[in-house]
């Protein structure tokens, strides 16, 4: 599958054209207001190097990135795994707008200033929602829970038996699994997961470093399987809350910094974006996502009738993945969240909190979630159909 359709390929275009474009406009905005007064300040080949210059070049890539992204969320383009990582970036990458600003002011540079405020003003907009926790909905006070943690255990877990011990006494009541081998299945059983979590969905044969499972406490019902969409590896369990059928999804897209891996990683969320509509009920899906909440195929997910559980409790700047599971990179603790829940209306979140790495490079977290079942009155099982009709006709 192409990362975007027929439909859509007729209309996509390069980001490369839109960061160019977008650079230009304001780069070129101290030179226009030089023209229109010769005492509004610029940067020239003399101090081109030095301030302003660097501000306003800092800004011009700034600005491009956001409007790229932008657009790419609207409409169809192609962009390439150094863009992909710069959305995932992207709110680290504003604060250099603040210094920015700072400094213009200080310096009296007034109209990169402005340029800078403008941008200070987009990071707030894009951070500040997620510092701020939803009203709980009048039907989740009186429903029932449902406790899922979500373990990223890294193939190159140097510590497995202590990560097993920790998931184990988690006691949740579905585990989601990533990276999850046979090596570290068979360690984890060792340590009282067989006990502790005896009903799976899983591939066994399944050794890469993608490979994904859930076990669970719960009986699993019949909409249980482990499905393959494409390159796409979903385990999928069927769980009964309060006399629903509740699915956790769990996935693990490949990772935009391997080889290929941002061209796989899109066809992968199309696949995602098309499967999604005909799930019904309650639904989670959960992982490791290998992508921040800042690109557009995220929001586009998200069109689909579901919100981000974590940001929901005000926590989304709560990062989950270390640059690396030791050493020195790993001291400077979790930069960035690239494992997610994702739930739909039928679905809010009630707490969470992170686990110990335990050998990983990703923290674990433990959700709880209240599940709308299908005996309270306010509960719309036709919601998935209307989000799937949304997403053939292009309607919002």
């Amino acid at each position: 599958m192409s990362p975007v359709s027929k439909t859509d390929r007729r209309r996509a275009i390069p980001s490369s054209l839109s960061i160019v474009l977008g650079s230009m406009v304001v780069l070129a905005l101290p030179f226009v207001a030089h023209r229109a007064d010769p005492s509004a300040d610029q940067f020239t080949a003399h101090h081109f190097a030095v301030w302003p210059g660097v501000g306003w070049v800092v800004c011009a890539l700034l600005t491009a990135v956001v409007i790229t992204r932008q657009m790419q969320i609207d409409i169809a383009m192609e962009e390439g795994a150094g863009l992909a990582v710069a959305y995932d970036a992207l709110p680290l990458l504003l604060v250099a707008a603040w210094l920015i600003a700072v400094v213009a002011l200080a310096t009296g540079h007034w109209l990169l200033a402005v340029a800078a405020g403008g941008l200070c003003a987009f990071h707030l907009v894009l951070v500040v929602p997620r510092l701020v926790t939803e009203r709980l909905p009048g039907w989740a006070r009186r429903a029932p829970r449902l406790r899922v943690a979500v373990a990223n255990v890294f193939i190159d877990n140097q510590t497995p038996a202590e990560a097993s011990v920790q998931l184990v006494e988690a006691g949740v009541d579905v585990l989601v699994l990533v990276e999850s081998t046979s090596g570290f299945m068979s360690i984890f059983d060792e340590n009282g997961g067989d006990t502790a979590y005896p009903h799976r969905v899983a591939d066994p044969d399944d050794n890469s470093d993608y490979a994904v499972a859930i076990v669970s406490k719960l009986l699993l019902g019949p909409r249980s399987e482990f499905r393959r969409l494409g390159s796409l590896r979903l385990a999928i369990a069927d769980v009964e809350i309060g006399g629903t059928s509740t699915l956790i999804v769990a996935l693990n897209p490949m990772a935009a910094v391997d080889p290929g891996g941002h061209v796989m990683w899109k066809e992968q969320i199309e696949v995602l974006k098309t499967f999604v509509p005909t799930l019904e009920g309650p639904v989670m899906i959960a992982g490791d996502l290998n992508t921040t909440r800042y690109r557009p195929e995220f929001e586009q997910i998200l069109a689909l009738g579901y919100s981000d559980a974590i940001d929901s409790l005000g926590k989304g700047l709560n990062p989950s993945f270390k640059l690396s599971s030791d050493g020195g990179l790993s001291a400077l603790g979790a930069v960035v969240r690239l494992d997610h829940a994702l739930v739909n209306a039928d679905m809010h979140a009630i707490s969470l909190h992170n686990l110990e790495a335990c050998g990983s490079d990703h923290l674990p977290f433990v959700i709880d979630v209240a599940v709308r079942t299908t005996h309270d009155g306010n509960r719309n099982p036709r919601r998935g159909r209307r989000a799937e009709q949304r997403l053939l006709t292009g309607t919002n």
